[in-house]
């Protein structure tokens, strides 16, 4: 292990393993491998099924996958230097190009002493390429297993919430809501977007209780206290703001209810706030063990066509529908799965921070969208969002996260210090949640 220090990370210093008392050493040292491991198991476990899926030799390809994840672990535990990537990927020679510039401006690459931001996604972009260098299993997603089992949980999830919109009217273009009762469906809607957010697959053993988790969200307020800050009202207003085409980005995060909710929101914009057209944005690769790819999307769509529950088949085709004619897209930008903070977008790639400038509104979903805004930084919480933001202004944008990593801003200061006091682990237990709007320049 190289240098380390005994230390919680200081202010204004971006996250990084190498401070021993941070939330982002216990992550590295702990859940980092556990991912691996089960990447591992999953290859060990499936392998003969994996054979039948792509033919005959991919059983030799996944003993050799196996073996790389297996070093890749070692490496990660021992924080070896980061290696170049050699596939042919379309993201190659943009990590390469990183990598060198970061030794070119003598940035520790390894895996504790790197900021955390960077390390984290290399070592997902390093999964990855265990697998994009084979020839018959470089389509695999490892990850796929698991994000199935939570997508069949949340079906179940779902129907009280699909029974709710029906009864309420919601998914009705043709019934006419007051505004104020608009903007409270909306915030709703939002509030569930936002703790779907949570109820995932780290929190797991959750979905064992779907009656109960339905319930919760049936009852949402019941978490306001919950929310360290919440722009719900504003944004609800921009949402229902007239407007000529008006567009919103959804930047995803989870596969399984959060996915869901996201799309329940998507068209409750298109039926009842004059929203034309709705941008959603995916990983284009198999990322951090939950993240929404192509194929997770499609297979929700899907799940929800098919399913016999009350509403399901009319949502499900409907949501199929707005992809058809279009007004629903999918993008899948290499952006996303960069080490990157958000800072850099518009340097980096001036195409995807063109498109995302077209936007009425762009929602960010999730703690990793949320550390790239504000460059994973450990802010003084009071340091205003919008000088966090510094450049990154494409349009309005709000960020809905529970608290999983060590960086908030925009807080009010009396509200953090009584967090401080009374939880002090507030920061990353994903008890906490915020909806955090900022409008336009």
């Amino acid at each position: 292990m190289k240098l380390l220090i005994d230390s919680e990370t200081p202010l204004n210093t971006r996250l990084s393993a190498k401070y021993k008392r941070s939330f982002a050493y216990l992550s590295m040292k702990d859940r980092a491998p556990l991912a691996l491991t089960k990447v591992i198991d999953y290859l060990v476990r499936d392998k003969r099924g994996i054979e039948k899926t792509y033919g005959p030799g991919a059983i030799e390809e996944v003993k050799c996958a196996i073996g790389e994840l297996s070093q890749l672990k070692n490496h990660l535990q021992t924080s070896k230097p980061f290696e170049n990537f050699i596939s042919k990927d379309p993201d190659t020679t943009t990590w390469n190009q990183h990598l060198e510039a970061r030794e070119l401006h003598n940035e520790v690459n390894n895996y504790y002493e790197s900021d955390w931001l960077f390390a984290e996604c290399y070592l997902y972009r390093r999964i990855r390429e265990s697998f994009a260098t084979k020839k018959l299993i470089c389509s695999i997603d490892p990850f796929s297993v698991q994000k199935t089992q939570v997508l069949d949980s949340a079906l179940d999830i779902m129907e009280p919430m699909f029974c709710y919109l029906y009864q309420s009217k919601l998914m009705d273009k043709q019934t006419v809501l007051p505004k104020d009762d608009l903007v409270n469906e909306c915030v709703r809607l939002l509030k569930w977007c936002l703790w779907a957010n949570k109820i995932d697959l780290s929190f797991k053993p959750d979905l064992q209780e779907g009656g109960n988790i339905a319930d919760a969200f049936l009852k949402i307020d019941q978490w306001d206290n919950k929310i360290v800050i919440d722009n719900s009202e504003k944004v609800g207003l921009c949402c229902i703001e007239p407007g000529y085409k008006k567009v919103v980005d959804i930047v995803m995060d989870n596969a399984g209810l959060e996915m869901l909710c996201d799309m329940t929101l998507a068209d409750f914009l298109i039926s009842k706030c004059g929203v034309d057209l709705v941008n959603f944005h995916v990983k284009p690769i198999p990322w951090f063990v939950s993240d929404v790819i192509i194929r997770d999307f499609m297979q929700g769509v899907e799940s929800i066509a098919k399913s016999e529950r009350k509403h399901f088949k009319n949502i499900g085709l409907r949501w199929q529908h707005y992809l058809d004619k279009g007004v629903w897209k999918l993008h899948a930008d290499t952006y996303w799965c960069l080490g990157l903070p958000y800072q850099l977008m518009e340097e980096t790639d001036p195409s995807l921070y063109k498109k995302l400038s077209r936007s009425s509104l762009i929602i960010f979903k999730g703690d990793l969208n949320y550390r790239k805004l504000v460059r994973d930084i450990n802010w003084e919480p009071s340091t205003p969002f919008e000088k966090v933001l510094d450049c990154f202004r494409p349009a309005p944008l709000v960020t809905l996260r529970t608290l999983k990593a060590a960086t908030v801003c925009g807080m009010n200061e009396q509200k953090a210090e009584e967090l401080d006091e009374n939880d002090p682990n507030w920061w990353t237990s994903g008890n906490y949640a915020l909806i955090q709007y900022c409008p336009d320049v």
